[in-house]
């Protein structure tokens, strides 16, 4: 007993210290991202996506009309989280503040953190080793982005770590005791990692599969049945409402809607998606894993306990599946939750068992191990590193443009109906009525794409029957075709541009007879857009 008590003050100060350096590596990143950010916005928070505005949006609307989208009573799928925009309406009841989005990923970051340690407290990790796996977690995912983003991915991040290393452990303990039954625990984690994001259906679909293998059909049916049941619900709703089964967001953002058949959409996968790196360093950095996992279920199969080859399994199918069937860069947050449990279980082999696996090679193996592993973690180095380089800057993108034109709308279009590519801060700031011409939230322009109609004639004879009398829009998105039937006023270009989709939004009458007014509105606001932002009048 007096062994026990003279142990448990060390033990606490290792817990202090561990925590201590894991929350200042996280949220120091975060202090100074902010600081930099509010500096050049003068107080105004700003995240660097337009998208977290389209969240804001949806869930003021869902609170006050009880409508999911971006107009009044009007359904659009524009968002693919369930789970974030529920919370975020929740919260909405409490405080309406831009911050809130803010506020909620730093809680779930905490959790990440405290649930991260505790698990590898359980593996029996010592303070060290558990100091570099928090580390190398904390900058490589990177949890800074995601909680500075104000989007619904750190929560995936959270959720999707919780199911992967507690279903994993279950399923070990299954097999030796030979209880079948999931615990409760684990079915919540699946329900609400498919909830607040479709992508968690991937890992929930590799963890089905392995239960059909140990032949737990009962319980693979149920873990299926309750994760899709809200996908399910809300797609019967959506279709109820004219829209497509899945959210419009997913369809356009994975490009399933310009697919050209079987072919076509097997050939992308193959040679496009898992061959080449069309879409970037998230795109090569996710790829790596795809050899990382494998490989490392063969260089420490001899030590690996049956649980964390469940986990690499999970993680590798997982990983296949989101390369295949969904999107990766834009700030790297699509493909974070893969990466932080990934980054979790590879560093804990490396640390755990790295020294009895590498201590028998020789140095000429040495150094192929060493030349490999640069090869193989690089561009997953590379990634996190742009990551946090880009934040400040896409923060400062967003203020620079959408929040610009969000509050022009608001000056001077506050009711109208104004069309657009990028809709988030627009809608958000206003109470206008957008006609979303890359179809997030228009549900019209979504068919038209998917029915191959989407033409120059068809967005303008839409606009125009939607009465829209100013556009604003990236005229690189779209054919001259659309553009030359309307009337430029004006252009705002950025600079140092890293997140937006064009440097340049462009300014544009539908209706010429609007023509004046919006020039005269432009030249109006000029004066209150930042000093950087390039102004051209037509």
């Amino acid at each position: 007993m007096r062994q026990m008590k003279e142990r448990n003050p060390a033990n606490k100060y290792k817990t202090t210290l561990v925590l201590f350096i894991s929350f200042l590596a996280l949220f120091l990143p975060i202090i100074i991202i902010e600081a930099g950010v509010l500096r050049y916005t003068n107080g105004v928070f700003m995240y660097p996506f337009d998208d977290t505005f389209i969240h804001l949006e949806i869930a003021q609307k869902l609170a006050t009309q009880g409508v999911w989208g971006i107009n009044d009573h009007q359904f659009g799928a524009a968002s693919s989280s369930l789970l974030y925009t529920v919370i975020l309406t929740l919260c909405r009841f409490i405080s309406a503040s831009t911050i809130v989005p803010f506020v909620i990923n730093c809680i779930a970051g905490v959790f990440i953190i405290l649930f991260l340690y505790a698990w590898l407290k359980k593996q029996g990790v010592n303070t060290r080793a558990m100091v570099c796996v928090m580390l190398a977690v904390i900058f490589f995912t990177p949890l800074a982005t995601l909680i500075v983003s104000g989007m619904e991915h750190t929560l995936q991040t959270l959720l999707c770590f919780l199911f992967v290393f507690h279903f994993s452990h279950w399923l070990q303990r299954s097999i030796e005791t030979q209880k079948k039954q999931l615990p409760w625990y684990v079915v919540v984690y699946a329900v609400l990692l498919a909830s607040v994001r479709y992508e968690g259906l991937f890992i929930i679909a590799i963890a089905a599969l392995m239960l059909l293998y140990y032949k737990n059909w009962r319980e693979a049916v149920k873990l299926v049945f309750f994760a899709s049941l809200p996908v399910i619900i809300f797609g019967i709703y959506s279709v109820s409402k004219g829209s497509y089964f899945l959210p419009n967001s997913i369809l356009i953002k994975s490009d399933t809607l310009n697919k050209s058949g079987a072919f076509g959409f097997l050939s992308d996968i193959l040679f496009e998606k898992l061959t080449y790196a069309r879409n970037g360093m998230g795109a090569l950095a996710t790829q790596r894993w795809m050899i990382v996992l494998p490989l490392a279920c063969l260089v420490f199969k001899k030590y690996l306990p049956l649980s964390y080859t469940f986990i690499l399994l999970l993680l590798t199918g997982g990983t296949l599946l989101h390369l295949s069937l969904a999107a990766t860069g834009t700030l790297y947050r699509y493909e974070a939750y893969l990466f932080f449990s990934s980054l979790v279980i590879v560093a804990l082999l490396f640390f755990k068992y790295g020294k009895e696996v590498f201590a028998t090679q020789s140095w000429q193996l040495s150094c192929m191990s060493a030349l490999l592993l640069f090869f193989l973690f690089f561009p997953v180095v590379l990634r996190g590193l742009t990551a946090i380089d880009k934040t400040k800057q896409g923060c400062i993108n967003i203020f620079d443009q959408q929040y610009q034109m969000g509050q022009f709308s608001r000056k001077y279009y506050y009711n109208s109906t104004i069309a657009a590519n990028d809709i988030g801060a627009i809608a958000y700031y206003t109470d206008a009525r957008i006609v979303d011409l890359w179809g997030l939230a228009t549900i019209e322009v979504a068919k038209s794409k998917k029915h191959h109609y989407w033409t120059p004639q068809f967005l303008d004879s839409l606009c125009k029957t939607r009465g829209v009398k100013t556009a604003m829009i990236y005229d690189s998105w779209f054919s001259d075709s659309l553009t030359s039937r309307w009337k430029k006023a004006a252009t705002w270009k950025i600079q140092n541009n890293v997140i937006c989709g064009d440097d340049t939004v462009s300014f544009y009458a539908v209706d010429s007879t609007n023509y004046s007014t919006l020039s005269k509105n432009l030249r109006r606001y000029q004066s209150s857009l930042p000093a950087s932002v390039e102004v051209m009048y037509y």
